[in-house]
């Protein structure tokens, strides 16, 4: 009789917890090394070849490593749609059996729903959002895991160049008083501001281009959870020079963000009568690997002059 899917990957899974720890003793003492990732340690292979994530498509891609299966929320990125031409989409939230499929030496887990079944398949690392705040640290710790040190390093290198002259092409545009901020808008009409480390450019804006924060965004944001909910009628208080919007909108209906844009508080921005504020794309903006930072740093610049152009 033909047995069913789920009971192979059953057994799968009990013949993987069976024999778990003479591999496990044979493969760390001959092919794994030990990483520290947000003060826990990990087994990791010393030269993975085929890792799974659910989320750190972008940041695994930066360190050059072999990704072969990616969550589904990485396919949106537009950043990395060229590296992610071969990569097989293992679902939101995850499925574990098209992971199985997959056969990874290697699992990043950014969520915890299915680790004592990921730790069956392949050494699983579990990084908590947040571990890492900033590129250079998101990078580093990325190419630790991996043994990619060299690669990290290179992107590094290329980053903070781009990152110098960024800052160089704008340094005649904006005052040096300029603040900046960043909003969203979500479809169940709440509204958002962010700090450094939340995505929607935060990374870009505040760190690799040194831009300001309004000191209010300094203080009730970025020194707290850096995003804060707003009602519509205190967005004059939390307003800045230069402001960026992100809509969030399944559905791509965006009615709170046109409700949003024709309200009087909103047309009475100054930052909206003098030009200086740009609507911008989710799914472009919203990512926060360092791949994706790297390229949003153009995408600023690019906005900065022409909204001086048109100021």
């Amino acid at each position: 009789m033909k047995m069913t899917k789920t009971i192979v990957v059953c057994m799968l899974f009990l013949v993987l917890a069976s024999c778990g720890n003479e591999q496990s003793h044979q493969s760390t003492d001959e092919a794994e090394r030990t990483v520290n990732v947000g003060g826990e340690d990990f087994q990791v292979p010393n030269d993975p070849e085929r890792i799974v994530t659910d989320f750190y498509a972008g940041e695994l891609l930066t360190v050059d490593a072999n990704v072969v299966g990616a969550g589904s929320i990485a396919f949106d990125n537009p950043f990395l749609e060229e590296e992610l031409a071969g990569v097989e989409d293992i679902g939101e939230p995850p499925n574990v059996e098209k992971i199985l499929e997959l056969d990874p030496d290697l699992i990043v887990a950014m969520y915890d729903d299915n680790i004592d079944q990921l730790e069956q398949i392949a050494p699983t690392v579990h990084i908590p959002y947040n571990t890492a705040t900033n590129v250079e640290d998101m990078t580093e710790m990325f190419g630790d895991i991996v043994g990619a040190e060299e690669e990290a390093q290179a992107f590094l290198n290329d980053y903070h160049n781009r990152a110098d002259e960024a800052r160089e092409e704008i340094e005649d545009l904006v005052p040096t008083d300029a603040t900046f901020g960043l909003y969203e808008i979500t479809n169940d009409n709440e509204l958002y501001v962010f700090g450094e480390n939340f995505g929607r450019g935060g990374q870009v804006l505040y760190d690799a281009l040194d831009l300001d924060a309004p000191d209010i965004i300094e203080d009730e944001v970025m020194d707290e959870e850096d995003v804060l909910m707003l009602s519509q009628e205190v967005v004059p208080e939390y307003a800045a020079d230069y402001m960026f919007l992100t809509s969030y909108d399944p559905e791509n209906q965006h009615d709170a963000k046109d409700e949003l844009e024709e309200s009087s508080v909103w047309q009475g921005l100054d930052a909206v009568q003098q030009e200086r504020y740009r609507l911008n794309d989710y799914d472009t903006f919203y990512p926060y690997d360092p791949i994706s930072v790297y390229h949003q740093i153009d995408l600023f610049v690019d906005m900065i002059r022409e909204m001086e152009a048109e100021g």
